[in-house]
């Protein structure tokens, strides 16, 4: 199979060949190698590759979906074994001693771990630029980021490196970087995608795993694979009525959409990207469906500030614990000036902000929730803004406080980091 082949097809068209033996995992895992070879230096997506993995690739497809294809993961805590850095000097070193048990069901479906991508350090930074590793660039212009903090992954797809690749996100980690490398970026509902072993609900319940792609039926049968609870989850939602890869077999009808182009953040909105909402929303009127502009009233400074709390008392929870595993101090020698910004914030907090703040994210998931009682979905950019230059949001640069690192964020978390707070499954 030659590189352009492979990077031609998504992970289904992949399984397809598969299946019909017209190619073997080891050929994709060969494809895969000279894919890190030929755009790696250019793009600095894949920190690296696992050996053992790749060798261990099986000699034909199998009975699972995705039987034999090799793909990769960010630097945080996925399998049992791998390093994970967190993309920060802080973990450097550290490895998980257990699978989150959503990859291992991507496992039991075929998937193979190969590598793992750059991440934004501890995913606090929109941009996926680190004092570790350096600044992850976009395939489709290499002077521009591919904002974070799943940036390794999306670039990785979009350069064709592998078909599709997993992500985190906890305030539009996936979906913006989607967004940046024209990918397929869905965050699922709270509960679709289990925490397991770790926290009942990550971040507070506003973070979630799972993948970037390249086609919506593989973000479907990926979903598909991996999706429901564990065991002593204190998040369970219904499980849907059916497969997700039949959902999308079947065409909508009437649907009510809400069409918002209203900067939430007061933040103007690119002439680029409000080109591209506006002509989605028409495409789904054509398509039938009742388009109609509105937006839900709440009020985003309350909002922001609660979400300032909440992340920094989870930086200030999470480090001290990481810094004792490693032996390591916590300071400028281990993390970069947005996450230490983000850790000495928290230091200030106290248990009734903390509860204050989630109080603030109930009453806007009342409120969101009560606006879509009227709409079946709602249309907004994902980000405001077009893909920045490198540099132009440094996470590492000197004088960062709490405040400068969310404006910092306001762009890219305009639209996305609503939909953590509220729970509900956003796309991009």
């Amino acid at each position: 199979m030659r590189l352009d082949e492979y990077a031609s097809h998504d992970g289904t068209g992949l399984a397809r060949l598969l299946a019909a033996g017209e190619v073997t995992p080891a050929d994709l895992g060969r494809c895969l190698v000279e894919a890190v070879a030929k755009t790696n230096p250019a793009l600095n997506a894949v920190i690296e590759l696992y050996s053992d993995a790749l060798e261990a690739l099986p000699r034909a497809a199998g009975p699972a979906p995705f039987h034999g294809i090799p793909t990769l993961t960010k630097d945080f805590s996925i399998e049992a074994g791998r390093p994970a850095s967190f993309g920060s000097r802080l973990a450097q070193g550290f490895r998980p001693e257990t699978d989150a048990v959503y990859w291992r069901r991507l496992r039991q479906a075929g998937l193979a771990n190969a590598g793992r991508t750059t991440s934004s350090e501890f995913r606090v930074a929109a941009a996926t630029e680190t004092l570790l590793y350096g600044a992850t660039r976009n395939p489709w212009d290499t002077s521009r980021g591919v904002s974070g903090s799943s940036g390794g992954a999306a670039a990785a797809v979009a350069a064709g490196v592998v078909p599709f690749a997993q992500g985190g996100d906890g305030g539009g980690s996936i979906r913006n970087p989607a967004s940046f490398c024209g990918l397929i970026g869905l965050k699922p509902s709270r509960g679709r995608i289990t925490g397991s072993p770790g926290a009942v609900a990550p971040l507070m319940g506003l973070a979630t795993g799972f993948l970037l792609t390249r086609s919506v039926r593989d973000t479907a049968a990926l979903l598909d694979a991996c999706h429901g609870p564990d065991a002593g989850d204190g998040y369970e939602i219904a499980p849907p009525d059916g497969t997700y890869l039949e959902a999308i077999a079947k065409r909508p009808k009437g649907l009510r959409v809400a069409l918002c182009t209203r900067s939430w953040s007061g933040l103007p909105i690119d002439a680029e990207v409000l080109a591209a909402t506006t002509a989605a929303a028409a495409r789904l009127e054509a398509l039938g469906h009742r388009v109609e502009e509105a937006s839900p009233d709440f009020d985003y400074g309350a909002f922001l500030h609660a979400q300032k709390i909440i992340w920094a008392a989870d930086a200030a929870a999470g480090m001290p614990a990481m810094a004792a595993r490693m032996g390591r101090p916590l300071d400028e020698s281990t993390l970069g000036p947005t996450v230490l910004a983000a850790y000495r914030h928290g230091l200030t907090l106290n248990a009734a902000q903390l509860i204050e703040a989630l109080a603030v994210y109930d009453r806007v998931t009342r409120q969101i929730g009560r606006f879509m009682a009227g709409y079946d979905l709602m249309v907004t950019p994902t980000s405001t803004i077009l893909p920045e230059p490198i540099g132009a949001f440094d996470p590492d640069r000197a004088g960062l406080d709490l405040d400068t690192v969310f404006d910092d964020l306001a762009p890219k978390e305009t639209f996305t980091a609503l939909f953590n707070a509220t729970g509900q499954p956003a796309i991009s």
